[in-house]
């Protein structure tokens, strides 16, 4: 278990560092105690129940998992992105917050933001994104083929926009689990959008399938430092 965050403010004091990296710190040993006696809430790749006097964390994240139908550690990056996201607004007064995560985002903006999808060696990677508009959102990405998570599909990525990080990154991990093939593609569209779900994208190779009712828009390629466009 690891964390790699990259955070973006719109508003920055010194002590914001040490805060986050305690907060941080605090995290993973309440997981890594948490995790000592409860051995299946780390290996197990279905939901799992968890005591009333787990960590706050632990909750959020087994509460994804029974919404996706995965292992709780599905939702472990994007409940760090959304958990230091909450910290900077709440302790900080940060209006504007972007928390990345390896690849899992938590955001809370006041202007829309366009969110660009890297998905490996597939020629949409990095060229297809979505244009979110003010307000607050987990948008995370899980991929068969990118990265050391472990995944059962071979999707170049399956991006979920949900109402928080943690949610999102445990529909992502369970999507992107369902694509072995493009027609896979189709099959998820049709049931991707729930409660939880406000839009899916999916990319395998040089496939694209999206549904929901985020905005997608084309990033264009920049050649010699321009755009196409230009």
């Amino acid at each position: 278990m690891e964390t790699d965050l990259w955070i973006g403010v719109d508003r920055f004091k010194k002590e914001m560092v040490d805060t986050t990296q305690r907060l941080v710190i605090e995290l993973h040993e309440q997981l890594r105690d948490y995790m000592k006696e409860n051995r299946d809430f780390l290996l197990s790749f279905q939901p799992v129940k968890v005591s009333p006097q787990c960590p706050e964390i632990a909750k959020k994240m087994a509460e994804a998992a029974e919404y996706a139908c995965v292992g709780p550690m599905a939702a472990v990056a994007g409940a760090f992105a959304d958990e230091v996201g909450r910290l900077l607004i709440e302790k900080f007064n940060c209006s504007e917050v972007l928390v990345e995560n390896g690849g899992d985002i938590f955001i809370k903006n006041t202007q829309p933001v366009t969110v660009c999808i890297y998905a490996g060696d597939s020629p949409l990677s990095q060229k297809i994104g979505f244009r979110l508009p003010a307000g607050s959102w987990g948008v995370c990405t899980s991929s068969g083929t990118v990265g050391h998570s472990i995944s059962f599909g071979k999707a170049d990525a399956v991006t979920v926009i949900c109402e928080n990080a943690t949610i999102a990154d445990a529909f992502a991990t369970a999507y992107c689990n369902m694509i072995k093939t493009e027609e896979d593609i189709e099959k998820l569209l049709e049931v991707a959008l729930n409660e939880h779900v406000q839009a899916t994208l999916v990319i395998y190779q040089d496939k694209l399938g999206v549904i929901g009712k985020h905005e997608l828009i084309f990033i264009p390629s920049k050649v010699g430092g321009k755009s196409e466009s230009d």
